[in-house]
């Protein structure tokens, strides 16, 4: 073999310019005319020659790396194409024990790193491996390292429901820790991932492990795109349709009886343990607010049935059902319309603000009368008198029946109607009733004369005689 000989570059600077420096100190200390030059030359190339050689690359060995499935394929084929030479104590079905298992298996793969003449595989270190399920790691194979956390019991259980519901694979229990350990990391399988296609039965116990399992993993996989629910077969998983919604089965009764009356094929109730309720979002406040949300209001029996969901709850939220009607119409002929004001009222009733509670109730509330005509609280005259008298000695006096010619007088009697019926189904006490309907004060003048300004705006007609003579009456000594 034939050697050449080539001049290193930065050594030669390197000397070169060490050269130059001594030179310059000699001439230095000799008082030569040149020394400054010399010595600034020498320092100047040592100086670029440092620069220089600070830029430097050095080679990086990547220690692990994430195994493809084609990575493990190569390695499977290589172990396989092992024949008999080397020994492993003990056969497939009879190793002391796991930990020394996985020990021996990690010797013998680091020969296949570091020596290619190392000694082959037994039989026995075959059945190993394969006992291990290392050398099977296919699509159908899931890994997540997380379940190493899992008791024996448990992970048997989760491989089973694996292999049942999704048709994966799990590697046995054992390979877990040389697979975590393995120099070529395993890419962790992907449980959101899992698709879901048929029914199934399943236990609560396995519910429980399930759930266990896919929280160890961080998964939220179970009620995203699952759903479970009792059944004439028993406790099912099954896949979620689009319009499904899981709600968690310890919810008030309440709750729940109105659910499967009024949406039966929406929502869709959990069993009742309690670790199933963190997977559930919505539940609760949240659902309360969903049931308000999609309520049919003309169905008078889902409203009632809200309204007992919400009867304890803060004002604002029985507000979010009331408001979503605009009027609450009853007729007090037929009664039609009664379950709905009766359950109303009821909510009114109990809230925290009561003025609030009367507003409301008054700006919602329409009665049909016998005539077939409408009246709400602004058309009640409650004044006891039939006179309404004005001045110091009470010279001047109107009465009330020139005032209210067609009939306004009697709109209070339907009110009192109503209020009796709502006593005797002990909705709330007279003293509650009046005061939510404004009725616990009898009307002052400037009452009456709202009353009559609002009869004569509902009716669009113009003021008689005695109606005149009572707004000017008004207008003079109710402001003096």
């Amino acid at each position: 073999m034939s050697k050449t000989k080539k001049l290193d570059i930065f050594n030669l600077f390197y000397s070169g310019a060490a050269v130059v420096i001594l030179i310059g100190v000699i001439a230095k200390l000799l008082e030569w005319p040149a020394q400054d030059l010399l010595i600034t030359g020498g320092l100047a190339i040592e100086a670029v020659v440092f620069g220089v050689s600070a830029i430097k690359f050095v080679e990086v060995k990547k220690e692990s790396e994430v195994a493809t499935e084609a990575t493990l394929s190569k390695m499977a084929e290589g172990l396989g194409n092992l024949s008999a030479g080397a020994s492993v104590a003990g056969s497939g079905n009879n190793v002391a024990s796991s930990g020394n298992r996985v020990a021996r298996v990690s010797t013998s793969v680091e020969y296949l790193e570091t020596d290619t003449n190392a000694p082959n595989y037994t039989e026995s270190s075959w059945n190993l491996l394969e006992q291990m399920d290392v050398l099977t790691l296919t699509k159908d194979m899931f890994y997540h390292p997380s379940w190493v956390n899992l008791k024996s019991d448990e992970y048997a259980q989760i491989t089973k429901l694996f292999k049942t519901l999704f048709d994966k694979k799990l590697p046995s229990k054992d390979a877990l820790p040389f697979l975590i350990k393995f120099p070529v990391a395993f890419p962790k399988s992907d449980i959101d991932a899992l698709q879901l296609t048929s029914s199934h039965v399943i236990s609560l116990g396995e519910v429980e492990v399930l759930f266990r399992s896919l929280k160890i993993a961080e998964a939220n996989y179970l009620f995203e795109k699952a759903v479970i629910e009792e059944t004439s077969k028993g406790l099912v998983i099954r896949p979620r349709k689009e319009n499904e919604i899981q709600i968690y089965g310890g919810e008030p009764a309440a709750v729940i009886a109105h659910a499967k009356k009024f949406h039966p094929t929406q929502l869709i109730i959990s069993p009742t343990q309690y670790y199933l309720q963190d997977s559930i979002q919505l539940k609760e406040e949240v659902l309360i607010g969903c049931l308000i949300e999609n309520a049919n209001t003309k169905d008078q029996d889902e409203v009632v049935s809200i309204s007992n969901i919400i009867s304890q709850k803060p004002d604002e939220v029985k507000k979010l059902l009331w408001n979503k009607l605009d009027t609450i119409t009853y007729d007090a002929k037929s009664g039609l319309g009664y379950m709905v004001l009766k359950a109303f009222v009821a909510s009114v009733a109990n809230f925290h603000n009561k003025v609030e509670g009367s507003n409301l109730l008054l700006n919602k509330l329409t009665i049909k009368t016998d005539n077939n005509g409408s009246i709400d609280r602004n058309d009640i005259i409650n004044y006891t008198s039939d006179t309404v008298y004005f001045g110091k000695d009470n010279e001047y006096s109107v009465k009330l029946a020139e005032l209210f010619s067609n009939g306004e007088l009697k709109n209070k009697d339907y009110f009192d109607l109503l209020i009796n019926k709502l006593i005797e189904d002990k909705v709330a006490t007279k003293e509650t009733l009046n005061q939510l309907f404004k009725l616990a004060t009898e009307d002052t003048v400037a009452d009456v004369l709202k009353s009559l300004n609002h009869h004569l705006a509902k009716t669009n007609s113009s003021a008689t005689g005695a109606q005149l003579s009572f707004v000017l009456l008004c207008k003079v000594f109710i402001n003096s």
